[in-house]
């Protein structure tokens, strides 16, 4: 309630403004200088198709399927757009001008309207110029795995106000990009694994690492997401509670931490389980 009051007591000083225009005068100016408008009007039409024609020949190697992405596709769209409403202003405020209209009198009028607008907006204005900074900077792309508000999931759209990330149960949230602080970009880089096993029999554990160090690295040979040797540490104590038992490390392919944990753990348990050692929970 307090904004819309804002917003009409900010109409009053533009009304005054408008209702000392003399519009008769406007009325006989549009008629004196009417090929005057005409070839203006011609100079902005192709001003504007020139620009266009160069933003799409910027952006035109980025249009391709292959090369396209949210990033290219946006930016392409935000630039033309600004470029679209920089012609339409130039055009009204020279055609205005050339009416006899006060411009500059209605722009100063119209401040505290701007002012009224622009606090109910200032959400948009940060979603928009967060969501630019995202898209510019490459901090994301669709297809990603990230972790953003303690949400882990994969980046299914990213658009000026909002992201949409699907979170691992399958659930789509919407994160306004005012909100978003910190994101944690599982998908630039090759990533960690890291797995930690506890061995029932501490007196075996050497014999578990052995196994290990001999058979697990054969994997290595049937997947090309693995992108570093596999590592095996015995003994290890595990940070928690300080148990003893075999720890594997390895680097994979972004995207693919679960697939390749998954991968490995299985061919451990299946090692250790052919050679009788149990594992413990």
């Amino acid at each position: 309630m307090p904004q819309a009051l804002l917003i009409g007591a900010a109409f009053q000083p533009l009304q005054r403004e408008l209702s000392r225009i003399d519009w008769s005068q406007i009325g006989a100016n549009f008629l004196k200088h009417f090929l005057q408008i005409i070839l203006i009007s011609i100079i902005f039409w192709v001003i504007n198709r020139i620009g266009k024609h160069l933003i799409n020949k910027s952006f035109g190697p980025y249009q391709a399927p292959e090369k396209q992405s949210a990033r290219s596709q946006t930016i392409f769209v935000v630039v033309r757009n600004i470029f679209k409403y920089s012609v339409m202003f130039f055009y009204v405020y020279t055609i205005l001008s050339n009416l006899g209209v006060p411009v500059g009198t209605l722009v100063a009028g119209a401040g505290i309207l701007s002012v009224a607008i622009g606090l109910g907006t200032q959400g948009l204005v940060s979603d928009v110029i967060n969501g630019l900074t995202i898209l510019i900077e490459g901090q994301l792309r669709v297809g990603d795995s990230v972790t953003i508000q303690s949400i882990d999931g994969t980046v299914v759209s990213i658009g000026l106000r909002t992201i949409e990330l699907r979170a691992l149960d399958g659930t789509l949230h919407y994160l306004p990009n005012r909100s978003i602080t910190t994101i944690s970009n599982h998908s630039q880089e090759n990533q960690n694994i890291t797995i930690f096993l506890r061995i029932k029999d501490p007196f075996r554990i050497d014999e578990a690492k052995d196994l290990l160090q001999d058979q697990l690295p054969k994997a290595k040979h049937h997947t090309t997401k693995l992108k570093a040797g596999i590592v095996i540490q015995a003994p290890v104590a595990e940070k928690s509670h300080g148990y003893l038992g075999v720890q594997i490390s390895t680097k994979v392919a972004p995207g693919y931490q679960a697939a390749m944990q998954t991968m490995i753990l299985d061919r451990t348990l299946k090692i250790l389980r052919e050679a009788q050692i149990e594992v413990e929970n």
